[in-house]
Protein backbone atom coordinates (compact mmCIF):
# COMPACT_ATOMS: atom_id res chain seq x y z
CA UNK A 1 0.00 0.00 0.00
CA UNK A 2 1.89 3.48 -1.18
CA UNK A 3 1.86 5.43 1.68
CA UNK A 4 0.18 8.50 -0.70
CA UNK A 5 -3.33 6.67 -0.51
CA UNK A 6 -3.40 6.71 3.50
CA UNK A 7 -2.38 10.93 3.48
CA UNK A 8 -4.95 13.44 5.07
CA UNK A 9 -5.34 15.46 2.21
CA UNK A 10 -5.86 18.29 4.89
CA UNK A 11 -2.87 18.10 6.75
CA UNK A 12 -1.32 16.06 4.44
CA UNK A 13 -0.12 13.81 6.74
CA UNK A 14 -0.59 9.62 7.60
CA UNK A 15 -4.12 9.55 8.41
CA UNK A 16 -4.47 9.52 12.47
CA UNK A 17 -7.62 8.29 14.14
CA UNK A 18 -8.95 7.86 10.40
CA UNK A 19 -12.66 8.29 9.74
CA UNK A 20 -14.44 7.60 6.36
CA UNK A 21 -17.14 10.02 5.26
CA UNK A 22 -20.51 8.77 3.01
CA UNK A 23 -18.43 10.58 0.03
CA UNK A 24 -16.36 7.48 0.55
CA UNK A 25 -12.88 9.80 1.14
CA UNK A 26 -10.95 9.49 4.57
CA UNK A 27 -9.54 12.10 6.65
CA UNK A 28 -8.01 12.49 10.29
CA UNK A 29 -10.94 12.90 12.48
CA UNK A 30 -9.77 16.05 14.26
CA UNK A 31 -8.94 17.78 10.82
CA UNK A 32 -12.29 16.89 9.15
CA UNK A 33 -13.96 18.01 12.45
CA UNK A 34 -12.32 21.22 12.28
CA UNK A 35 -13.43 21.19 9.00
CA UNK A 36 -17.03 21.27 9.66
CA UNK A 37 -16.63 23.36 12.11
CA UNK A 38 -16.16 26.22 10.39
CA UNK A 39 -19.11 25.14 8.15
CA UNK A 40 -21.09 25.44 11.34
CA UNK A 41 -22.74 28.50 10.00
CA UNK A 42 -24.18 26.65 6.69
CA UNK A 43 -26.97 23.98 6.57
CA UNK A 44 -24.80 21.77 4.33
CA UNK A 45 -21.46 20.62 5.01
CA UNK A 46 -18.89 18.88 2.45
CA UNK A 47 -16.48 17.17 1.35
CA UNK A 48 -12.94 19.00 1.07
CA UNK A 49 -12.01 16.71 -1.68
CA UNK A 50 -15.24 15.64 -3.95
CA UNK A 51 -17.38 19.03 -3.10
CA UNK A 52 -20.34 16.61 -2.26
CA UNK A 53 -22.53 17.88 0.46
CA UNK A 54 -24.23 16.09 3.27
CA UNK A 55 -26.99 17.20 5.77
CA UNK A 56 -27.57 17.09 8.21
CA UNK A 57 -23.72 16.81 9.41
CA UNK A 58 -22.79 12.89 9.38
CA UNK A 59 -21.42 11.27 12.22
CA UNK A 60 -17.89 10.45 12.69
CA UNK A 61 -17.03 6.63 13.13
CA UNK A 62 -13.34 5.44 13.19
CA UNK A 63 -12.55 3.46 10.19
CA UNK A 64 -10.69 0.45 12.10
CA UNK A 65 -9.67 -1.64 8.80
CA UNK A 66 -7.73 2.21 7.64
CA UNK A 67 -6.31 2.37 10.90
CA UNK A 68 -4.63 -1.07 10.88
CA UNK A 69 -3.67 0.07 7.56
CA UNK A 70 -1.48 3.31 8.45
CA UNK A 71 0.06 1.43 11.41
CA UNK A 72 1.44 -1.51 9.10
CA UNK A 73 2.67 1.25 7.29
CA UNK A 74 4.52 3.36 10.14
CA UNK A 75 6.12 -0.52 10.87
CA UNK A 76 7.28 -0.94 7.73
CA UNK A 77 8.53 2.39 6.67
CA UNK A 78 8.97 4.50 9.68
CA UNK A 79 11.01 7.34 8.06
CA UNK A 80 7.93 7.80 5.99
CA UNK A 81 5.24 9.24 8.31
CA UNK A 82 4.66 12.26 6.21
CA UNK A 83 4.13 13.32 2.48
CA UNK A 84 6.19 14.71 0.44
CA UNK A 85 5.03 17.10 -0.83
CA UNK A 86 5.94 20.52 -2.19
CA UNK A 87 5.43 23.25 0.71
CA UNK A 88 5.07 26.76 -0.05
CA UNK A 89 8.16 28.98 0.82
CA UNK A 90 8.96 32.94 0.72
CA UNK A 91 7.24 34.71 -2.61
CA UNK A 92 5.36 31.57 -3.19
CA UNK A 93 1.56 31.53 -3.61
CA UNK A 94 0.26 29.03 -0.94
CA UNK A 95 -2.47 27.08 -1.47
CA UNK A 96 -5.94 28.64 0.11
CA UNK A 97 -7.27 24.92 1.04
CA UNK A 98 -4.52 23.59 2.60
CA UNK A 99 -4.73 24.19 6.75
CA UNK A 100 -1.70 23.96 8.92
CA UNK A 101 1.28 23.69 6.56
CA UNK A 102 0.36 24.97 3.37
CA UNK A 103 1.34 23.27 0.27
CA UNK A 104 2.77 25.44 -3.20
CA UNK A 105 -0.54 26.60 -5.04
CA UNK A 106 0.13 25.35 -8.86
CA UNK A 107 -3.08 27.20 -10.21
CA UNK A 108 -5.71 29.99 -9.58
CA UNK A 109 -8.98 29.66 -10.39
CA UNK A 110 -10.57 33.22 -11.16
CA UNK A 111 -13.96 31.65 -11.01
CA UNK A 112 -13.72 30.62 -6.91
CA UNK A 113 -10.42 33.32 -6.42
CA UNK A 114 -9.35 30.28 -5.01
CA UNK A 115 -5.12 29.28 -5.11
CA UNK A 116 -4.85 25.60 -5.30
CA UNK A 117 -2.34 22.86 -4.97
CA UNK A 118 -1.79 20.44 -7.09
CA UNK A 119 -4.09 17.96 -4.76
CA UNK A 120 -6.78 19.99 -3.96
CA UNK A 121 -7.07 21.08 -7.98
CA UNK A 122 -7.80 17.61 -8.64
CA UNK A 123 -11.70 18.16 -8.60
CA UNK A 124 -11.35 20.86 -11.13
CA UNK A 125 -10.08 18.44 -13.71
CA UNK A 126 -12.52 15.70 -12.64
CA UNK A 127 -15.65 17.53 -11.88
CA UNK A 128 -17.69 18.62 -14.68
CA UNK A 129 -18.92 21.06 -11.68
CA UNK A 130 -15.79 23.03 -12.69
CA UNK A 131 -15.48 22.62 -16.41
CA UNK A 132 -16.04 26.26 -17.22
CA UNK A 133 -13.98 27.79 -14.29
CA UNK A 134 -10.77 29.60 -15.87
CA UNK A 135 -7.41 28.56 -14.28
CA UNK A 136 -4.22 30.94 -14.62
CA UNK A 137 -1.30 30.71 -12.98
CA UNK A 138 -1.06 31.21 -9.50
CA UNK A 139 -2.02 34.95 -8.61
CA UNK A 140 -1.92 36.94 -5.55
CA UNK A 141 -3.98 39.68 -7.35
CA UNK A 142 -7.12 37.41 -7.56
CA UNK A 143 -9.07 40.07 -5.24
CA UNK A 144 -8.39 43.22 -8.07
CA UNK A 145 -10.73 40.40 -10.00
CA UNK A 146 -13.14 41.90 -8.35
CA UNK A 147 -15.89 44.92 -8.24
CA UNK A 148 -14.81 46.91 -5.34
CA UNK A 149 -18.93 48.33 -5.42
CA UNK A 150 -20.62 45.50 -6.21
CA UNK A 151 -18.57 42.51 -5.15
CA UNK A 152 -18.82 41.09 -8.47
CA UNK A 153 -16.39 39.60 -11.17
CA UNK A 154 -15.46 42.12 -13.46
CA UNK A 155 -15.56 40.38 -16.73
CA UNK A 156 -16.29 43.32 -18.69
CA UNK A 157 -14.57 45.91 -20.14
CA UNK A 158 -15.94 49.65 -21.12
CA UNK A 159 -14.78 51.53 -23.70
CA UNK A 160 -15.90 54.70 -22.86
CA UNK A 161 -14.33 54.99 -19.63
CA UNK A 162 -11.48 52.70 -20.56
CA UNK A 163 -12.04 50.69 -17.36
CA UNK A 164 -12.85 46.92 -16.45
CA UNK A 165 -16.04 46.42 -14.71
CA UNK A 166 -18.70 44.09 -13.72
CA UNK A 167 -21.82 42.74 -14.94
CA UNK A 168 -24.13 45.18 -12.75
CA UNK A 169 -21.67 48.20 -13.55
CA UNK A 170 -22.73 47.97 -16.95
CA UNK A 171 -26.73 48.27 -15.97
CA UNK A 172 -25.76 51.12 -13.86
CA UNK A 173 -23.52 54.05 -14.08
CA UNK A 174 -22.02 52.73 -17.91
CA UNK A 175 -25.47 52.05 -18.83
CA UNK A 176 -24.99 53.21 -22.45
CA UNK A 177 -21.49 53.15 -23.05
CA UNK A 178 -19.65 50.91 -25.32
CA UNK A 179 -19.38 47.99 -23.99
CA UNK A 180 -17.17 44.39 -24.94
CA UNK A 181 -16.77 40.95 -23.04
CA UNK A 182 -12.85 41.60 -21.13
CA UNK A 183 -11.95 38.41 -23.72
CA UNK A 184 -12.53 40.20 -26.77
CA UNK A 185 -11.41 43.74 -25.66
CA UNK A 186 -7.90 41.28 -24.64
CA UNK A 187 -7.70 40.49 -28.17
CA UNK A 188 -8.43 43.96 -29.53
CA UNK A 189 -5.67 44.73 -27.23
CA UNK A 190 -3.34 42.03 -28.06
CA UNK A 191 -2.77 42.55 -31.38
CA UNK A 192 -2.46 46.62 -30.59
CA UNK A 193 0.17 45.18 -28.29
CA UNK A 194 1.52 43.06 -31.17
CA UNK A 195 1.52 45.69 -33.12
CA UNK A 196 3.33 48.19 -30.78
CA UNK A 197 6.12 45.61 -30.34
CA UNK A 198 7.03 44.84 -33.43
CA UNK A 199 7.61 48.54 -34.26
CA UNK A 200 10.15 48.97 -31.32
CA UNK A 201 11.58 45.58 -32.10
CA UNK A 202 12.07 47.77 -35.59
CA UNK A 203 13.63 50.53 -33.55
CA UNK A 204 15.86 48.52 -32.06
CA UNK A 205 17.43 47.39 -35.53
CA UNK A 206 17.61 50.38 -37.10
CA UNK A 207 19.30 51.60 -33.76
CA UNK A 208 21.72 48.49 -33.85
CA UNK A 209 22.67 49.25 -37.45
CA UNK A 210 23.34 53.34 -36.76
CA UNK A 211 26.25 55.23 -35.44
CA UNK A 212 25.11 56.89 -32.85
CA UNK A 213 23.11 54.54 -30.47
CA UNK A 214 22.83 55.86 -26.89
CA UNK A 215 23.20 53.19 -24.22
CA UNK A 216 20.87 54.28 -22.18
CA UNK A 217 18.23 54.63 -24.99
CA UNK A 218 18.79 51.60 -25.80
CA UNK A 219 18.30 49.60 -22.68
CA UNK A 220 15.40 52.14 -22.22
CA UNK A 221 13.67 50.23 -25.86
CA UNK A 222 14.72 46.45 -24.68
CA UNK A 223 13.01 47.18 -21.00
CA UNK A 224 10.12 48.54 -22.89
CA UNK A 225 9.69 45.82 -25.31
CA UNK A 226 10.24 43.25 -22.31
CA UNK A 227 7.09 44.47 -20.29
CA UNK A 228 4.71 44.61 -23.38
CA UNK A 229 6.37 41.10 -24.13
CA UNK A 230 5.78 40.24 -20.47
CA UNK A 231 2.04 41.78 -20.48
CA UNK A 232 1.53 39.61 -23.73
CA UNK A 233 1.87 36.62 -21.92
CA UNK A 234 -0.85 37.06 -18.84
CA UNK A 235 -3.55 34.89 -18.90
CA UNK A 236 -5.74 36.74 -16.48
CA UNK A 237 -8.11 39.14 -18.96
CA UNK A 238 -8.39 42.05 -16.36
CA UNK A 239 -5.14 42.21 -15.49
CA UNK A 240 -4.08 42.39 -18.60
CA UNK A 241 -6.55 45.18 -19.32
CA UNK A 242 -5.68 47.24 -16.40
CA UNK A 243 -1.80 47.40 -16.99
CA UNK A 244 -2.32 47.72 -20.53
CA UNK A 245 -4.46 50.77 -20.43
CA UNK A 246 -1.56 52.26 -17.89
CA UNK A 247 1.41 51.26 -20.27
CA UNK A 248 0.29 51.65 -23.42
CA UNK A 249 0.19 55.54 -24.06
CA UNK A 250 3.67 55.36 -22.09
CA UNK A 251 5.20 52.99 -25.58
CA UNK A 252 3.87 55.80 -27.42
CA UNK A 253 5.34 58.59 -25.25
CA UNK A 254 9.09 56.06 -25.50
CA UNK A 255 9.12 56.20 -29.14
CA UNK A 256 8.28 59.48 -30.30
CA UNK A 257 11.07 61.12 -27.24
CA UNK A 258 13.48 58.53 -28.06
CA UNK A 259 13.26 59.80 -32.06
CA UNK A 260 13.59 63.31 -31.28
CA UNK A 261 16.09 62.69 -28.94
CA UNK A 262 18.89 61.04 -31.53
CA UNK A 263 18.22 63.78 -34.16
CA UNK A 264 19.84 66.19 -32.04
CA UNK A 265 23.57 66.57 -31.01
CA UNK A 266 23.55 66.75 -27.18
CA UNK A 267 25.13 69.96 -26.82
CA UNK A 268 22.70 71.26 -28.86
CA UNK A 269 20.17 69.50 -26.11
CA UNK A 270 21.97 71.28 -23.06
CA UNK A 271 22.03 74.80 -24.70
CA UNK A 272 18.47 74.46 -25.39
CA UNK A 273 17.82 73.31 -21.40
CA UNK A 274 19.53 76.08 -20.31
CA UNK A 275 17.89 78.37 -22.97
CA UNK A 276 14.64 77.27 -21.13
CA UNK A 277 15.45 77.29 -17.63
CA UNK A 278 16.54 80.64 -17.95
CA UNK A 279 13.33 81.79 -19.30
CA UNK A 280 11.50 79.77 -16.52
CA UNK A 281 13.29 81.74 -13.83
CA UNK A 282 12.45 84.64 -15.41
CA UNK A 283 8.51 83.74 -15.64
CA UNK A 284 7.42 86.03 -13.72
CA UNK A 285 9.11 89.25 -15.48
CA UNK A 286 7.62 87.52 -18.76
CA UNK A 287 3.65 87.64 -17.84
CA UNK A 288 1.58 89.92 -18.76
CA UNK A 289 0.48 92.57 -16.07
CA UNK A 290 -3.07 90.72 -15.46
CA UNK A 291 -0.90 87.16 -15.68
CA UNK A 292 1.27 88.42 -12.93
CA UNK A 293 -1.50 89.63 -10.66
CA UNK A 294 -3.38 85.68 -10.90
CA UNK A 295 0.47 84.37 -10.19
CA UNK A 296 1.29 87.05 -7.16
CA UNK A 297 -1.73 85.71 -5.66
CA UNK A 298 -0.95 82.15 -6.07
CA UNK A 299 2.23 82.67 -4.26
CA UNK A 300 0.59 84.38 -1.42
CA UNK A 301 0.11 80.05 -0.11
CA UNK A 302 3.26 78.91 -1.51
CA UNK A 303 4.50 76.18 0.38
CA UNK A 304 8.05 75.20 0.42
CA UNK A 305 8.30 71.10 0.09
CA UNK A 306 11.23 68.14 -0.01
CA UNK A 307 11.84 65.19 -2.09
CA UNK A 308 11.29 61.82 0.15
CA UNK A 309 13.90 59.66 -1.14
CA UNK A 310 12.36 56.75 1.46
CA UNK A 311 9.58 56.93 -1.18
CA UNK A 312 11.60 57.08 -4.16
CA UNK A 313 10.83 53.59 -6.64
CA UNK A 314 14.72 52.42 -7.11
CA UNK A 315 14.92 53.23 -10.54
CA UNK A 316 13.92 57.08 -9.44
CA UNK A 317 17.46 59.37 -8.60
CA UNK A 318 16.73 62.11 -5.73
CA UNK A 319 19.23 65.13 -5.81
CA UNK A 320 19.11 68.01 -3.75
CA UNK A 321 16.23 67.64 -2.30
CA UNK A 322 13.75 68.86 -5.18
CA UNK A 323 14.80 67.34 -8.26
CA UNK A 324 13.89 64.21 -9.34
CA UNK A 325 15.57 62.22 -12.41
CA UNK A 326 14.73 58.55 -13.87
CA UNK A 327 17.29 56.76 -14.33
CA UNK A 328 16.88 53.11 -15.29
CA UNK A 329 18.67 50.44 -13.45
CA UNK A 330 18.87 46.71 -12.73
CA UNK A 331 20.25 47.54 -8.93
CA UNK A 332 18.41 49.91 -6.66
CA UNK A 333 19.75 53.08 -5.76
CA UNK A 334 19.68 52.99 -1.87
CA UNK A 335 18.37 50.66 0.38
CA UNK A 336 15.09 48.89 0.71
CA UNK A 337 12.42 51.07 2.84
CA UNK A 338 8.44 50.22 3.75
CA UNK A 339 7.38 53.48 1.87
CA UNK A 340 9.38 52.64 -1.60
CA UNK A 341 6.79 52.46 -4.21
CA UNK A 342 7.87 49.45 -5.78
CA UNK A 343 5.62 48.77 -8.88
CA UNK A 344 5.43 52.14 -10.49
CA UNK A 345 8.75 55.12 -11.16
CA UNK A 346 7.06 57.57 -8.05
CA UNK A 347 8.25 59.63 -5.46
CA UNK A 348 6.22 61.52 -2.64
CA UNK A 349 7.17 65.03 -0.89
CA UNK A 350 7.95 64.59 2.83
CA UNK A 351 5.98 67.52 3.95
CA UNK A 352 1.44 66.96 3.95
CA UNK A 353 -0.58 69.88 3.93
CA UNK A 354 -4.75 70.05 4.87
CA UNK A 355 -4.72 74.02 3.96
CA UNK A 356 -4.44 76.00 1.10
CA UNK A 357 -1.24 75.85 -0.76
CA UNK A 358 0.65 76.67 -4.30
CA UNK A 359 3.64 74.75 -5.96
CA UNK A 360 5.12 75.46 -8.95
CA UNK A 361 7.30 72.23 -10.81
CA UNK A 362 9.82 72.63 -13.95
CA UNK A 363 9.69 68.88 -16.02
CA UNK A 364 11.12 67.22 -19.06
CA UNK A 365 11.56 64.63 -21.23
CA UNK A 366 8.76 62.85 -22.97
CA UNK A 367 5.84 62.29 -19.95
CA UNK A 368 5.74 63.02 -15.98
CA UNK A 369 2.60 62.56 -13.48
CA UNK A 370 2.62 65.57 -11.26
CA UNK A 371 0.16 64.74 -8.14
CA UNK A 372 -1.20 65.55 -4.96
CA UNK A 373 -1.57 62.54 -3.26
CA UNK A 374 -2.44 61.05 0.40
CA UNK A 375 0.58 59.26 2.23
CA UNK A 376 -1.31 56.07 2.81
CA UNK A 377 -1.58 55.46 -0.93
CA UNK A 378 -0.42 52.20 -1.55
CA UNK A 379 2.96 51.09 -2.47
CA UNK A 380 2.56 48.60 -4.63
CA UNK A 381 0.20 46.73 -6.96
CA UNK A 382 -2.04 48.24 -9.57
CA UNK A 383 -3.79 50.63 -7.03
CA UNK A 384 -0.65 52.39 -6.16
CA UNK A 385 -0.59 54.36 -9.71
CA UNK A 386 -0.82 58.10 -9.08
CA UNK A 387 -4.28 58.89 -10.67
CA UNK A 388 -5.61 55.45 -10.06
CA UNK A 389 -7.09 55.64 -6.67
CA UNK A 390 -9.16 57.78 -4.67
CA UNK A 391 -6.51 59.26 -2.41
CA UNK A 392 -4.67 60.71 -5.38
CA UNK A 393 -5.09 63.41 -8.19
CA UNK A 394 -2.56 63.71 -11.21
CA UNK A 395 -2.11 65.46 -13.97
CA UNK A 396 0.15 64.10 -16.86
CA UNK A 397 2.24 65.78 -19.04
CA UNK A 398 3.25 65.47 -22.60
CA UNK A 399 4.90 66.94 -25.25
CA UNK A 400 1.79 67.99 -26.85
CA UNK A 401 -0.74 67.67 -24.04
CA UNK A 402 -2.50 66.62 -21.07
CA UNK A 403 -4.47 64.22 -19.17
CA UNK A 404 -6.29 64.42 -15.65
CA UNK A 405 -6.51 61.04 -13.61
CA UNK A 406 -8.46 60.46 -10.61
CA UNK A 407 -10.03 56.90 -9.26
CA UNK A 408 -8.87 55.42 -13.23
CA UNK A 409 -10.95 57.93 -14.58
CA UNK A 410 -9.18 59.72 -17.07
CA UNK A 411 -9.64 63.25 -18.69
CA UNK A 412 -8.16 65.01 -21.64
CA UNK A 413 -6.99 68.48 -21.09
CA UNK A 414 -6.40 70.77 -23.49
CA UNK A 415 -3.92 73.73 -22.87
CA UNK A 416 -0.65 75.28 -24.03
CA UNK A 417 2.41 72.76 -23.82
CA UNK A 418 4.65 74.08 -20.43
CA UNK A 419 7.65 73.16 -18.88
CA UNK A 420 6.48 74.93 -15.85
CA UNK A 421 3.05 73.44 -14.35
CA UNK A 422 1.70 75.64 -11.08
CA UNK A 423 -0.36 73.35 -8.67
CA UNK A 424 -2.92 75.05 -6.51
CA UNK A 425 -4.70 73.26 -3.47
CA UNK A 426 -7.43 75.70 -2.47
CA UNK A 427 -9.24 75.12 0.95
CA UNK A 428 -12.49 77.33 2.12
CA UNK A 429 -15.09 77.48 4.40
CA UNK A 430 -18.68 78.61 3.22
CA UNK A 431 -21.88 78.27 4.32
CA UNK A 432 -24.33 75.15 3.69
CA UNK A 433 -27.61 77.28 3.51
CA UNK A 434 -28.65 75.93 7.16
CA UNK A 435 -26.62 77.85 8.92
CA UNK A 436 -23.43 75.25 9.04
CA UNK A 437 -20.50 75.50 7.11
CA UNK A 438 -18.46 73.08 5.34
CA UNK A 439 -14.84 73.00 4.06
CA UNK A 440 -14.54 72.93 0.25
CA UNK A 441 -11.72 71.92 -1.52
CA UNK A 442 -10.60 72.45 -5.04
CA UNK A 443 -7.17 71.65 -7.05
CA UNK A 444 -6.00 73.20 -10.14
CA UNK A 445 -3.34 72.72 -12.74
CA UNK A 446 -1.61 76.12 -14.81
CA UNK A 447 0.25 75.68 -17.39
CA UNK A 448 2.53 78.99 -17.05
CA UNK A 449 4.97 80.33 -20.18
CA UNK A 450 4.25 83.69 -21.28
CA UNK A 451 0.60 83.46 -19.41
CA UNK A 452 -0.83 82.23 -16.46
CA UNK A 453 -3.43 79.41 -18.22
CA UNK A 454 -5.94 77.33 -16.15
CA UNK A 455 -5.94 73.68 -17.29
CA UNK A 456 -7.81 71.79 -15.21
CA UNK A 457 -10.02 72.72 -11.79
CA UNK A 458 -11.84 69.91 -9.72
CA UNK A 459 -13.55 69.71 -6.80
CA UNK A 460 -11.86 66.92 -4.17
CA UNK A 461 -13.64 65.45 -1.04
CA UNK A 462 -10.91 63.73 1.55
CA UNK A 463 -10.48 64.16 5.40
CA UNK A 464 -6.75 63.62 4.96
CA UNK A 465 -3.45 65.65 4.77
CA UNK A 466 -1.71 65.91 1.13
CA UNK A 467 1.64 66.11 -0.40
CA UNK A 468 3.03 66.93 -4.15
CA UNK A 469 3.96 63.83 -5.42
CA UNK A 470 6.26 62.69 -9.23
CA UNK A 471 5.68 59.74 -11.29
CA UNK A 472 8.10 59.95 -13.96
CA UNK A 473 9.23 57.76 -17.38
CA UNK A 474 11.70 57.06 -19.91
CA UNK A 475 13.92 59.86 -18.67
CA UNK A 476 12.35 62.29 -17.18
CA UNK A 477 12.74 64.64 -14.78
CA UNK A 478 11.04 66.99 -12.57
CA UNK A 479 12.30 69.64 -10.21
CA UNK A 480 9.89 71.48 -7.73
CA UNK A 481 10.76 75.29 -7.61
CA UNK A 482 11.49 77.48 -4.93
CA UNK A 483 9.19 80.23 -4.84
CA UNK A 484 8.91 82.98 -2.29
CA UNK A 485 5.64 84.34 -0.84
CA UNK A 486 6.60 87.62 -0.35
Amino acid sequence: MEQEKLGCSICLNLLKDPVTIPCGHSYCMNCIRSYWDEEDQKETHSCPQCRQTFRPRPDLVRNTVMADLVEEVKKTRPKAASIDLCYAGPGDVSCDFCTGRKLKAVKSCLQCLVSYCDQHLQPHYQSPAFKKHKLVNPSRKLEENICSRHDKMMEIFCRTDQQCICYLCSLDEHRGHDTVSAAAERNDKQRELAENREKIQQRIREKEEGMKVLQQEMAELRRRSSELELLSQTDDHIQFLQNYTLLGRLSEATDSAVSDATDKPQDVLREESTESSQMNAEVGVLLSQADRKIRDKLLKYSCQTTLDPNTAHYCIKVEDRFRATFNFTTKPLGRDHPDRFTDWYQVLCRESTADSCYWEVEWEGSSVFIAVSSKSISRAGAESAFGSNDKSWSLQCFSDGYEFRHNNSRTPVSGPPSSRIGVCLDQSVVGNGYGGTYKKRTLSFYSITDAMTLLHKVNICYDWQVCLGFGLYDGSSAEICKLSNT
